[in-house]
């Protein structure tokens, strides 16, 4: 019996670099693994399109093409849009999915509804950007009046706590109860530790991804207000495919971006992350030689 090929994802500058792209999407075909979409990725990109003046219009434009090309149900194979991660976890935690959500992924693949998509988005990385300034004040107000040692102590026990399995264990506790609430559904108190370790190896890559980011805030200095970091916030929705199935097939995410591979490998999940060149090396062609970002059309 033949191995069950991958359904395969591209993070959205795969999509934005023009160089390559064809000759990838013909190998994929070639082979028969799924090609699959996220609506987070979408999104992102359509939000560019809202306004023409956008410096990543031209950019964009040519990544949902490409996504067209790739992903419409006209170009064989199986391929689309995946149910967005949210709903997904919130069927996989009560049973039911999130029909708003679905709306969502359906506008997703509209582009008449760009003005939404971009507010959509903005307010998003508004209300990421809000939480991370909490953070930082949180941690100022703790380290008030403290000498440079004494900072650096509170430190030290912060990223122990930090690195621990109980503040992951927090997290997948946090998304459970999220679950439960998008779906509106009664929040079961205490949550049965059953439930909480049925989810968790379904969403350890999405763990390792939101504990990477409140590492990069809390201890590297890092700005949440900067264009990398709020869309991190992005990326990490996105992360959730990394250990997931759809139709019986194992997802796999093509990136080049590091914080993918690191999270997937803290999570177990290394084989299900690739970079472009792993892929095509995989697939029989040969890697496209510029870099995650040239030659974008």
């Amino acid at each position: 019996m033949s191995a069950i090929l991958p359904g395969v994802l591209l993070d959205s500058n795969i999509y934005r670099t023009r160089a390559g792209f064809d000759a990838l999407l013909e190998a994929e075909k070639r082979r028969g693994v799924a090609r699959y979409a996220d609506p987070f990725v979408v999104a992102e990109l359509l939000a560019h399109l809202a306004d023409p003046a956008d410096p990543d219009y031209g950019t964009c434009r040519g990544a949902i093409y490409r996504i067209h090309a790739r992903c419409n149900r006209g170009a064989g194979g199986e391929c689309g849009i995946l149910q967005d991660s949210e709903s997904r976890l919130a069927y996989l935690v009560t049973g039911s999915s999130l029909p708003k959500h679905d709306f969502f992924t359906e506008r997703a693949r509209m582009q008449p509804h760009l003005l939404q998509i971009a507010e959509h988005v903005v307010e998003q990385k508004a209300r990421f950007v809000e939480t991370a300034r909490r953070l930082k004040d949180t941690i100022q107000a703790v380290h008030a009046g403290a000498n440079e040692e004494e900072r650096k102590e509170t430190m030290k026990r912060a990223r122990r706590t930090h690195a621990s399995a109980e503040t992951r264990r927090g997290f997948a506790v946090g998304y459970v109860r999220a679950a439960f609430v998008n779906a509106e559904r009664a929040l079961p108190d205490p949550l049965p530790e059953a439930l909480i370790g049925r989810v968790y190896p379904h969403i350890a890559t999405a763990i390792e991804f939101e504990a990477l980011i409140w590492e990069k805030l809390a201890f590297d200095g890092a700005k949440p207000e900067s264009r990398g970091i709020q869309s991190l916030r992005w990326d990490q929705r996105i992360a959730f495919n990394v250990g997931a199935t759809s139709n019986g097939r194992p997802l796999w995410l093509v990136t080049n971006d590091g914080d993918f591979h690191r999270a997937a490998n803290a999570a177990g999940y290394s084989d299900r992350v690739l970079t472009r060149a792993t892929y095509e090396k995989w697939l029989g062609v040969t890697p496209a030689t510029a870099s995650d970002g040239a030659n974008k059309l």
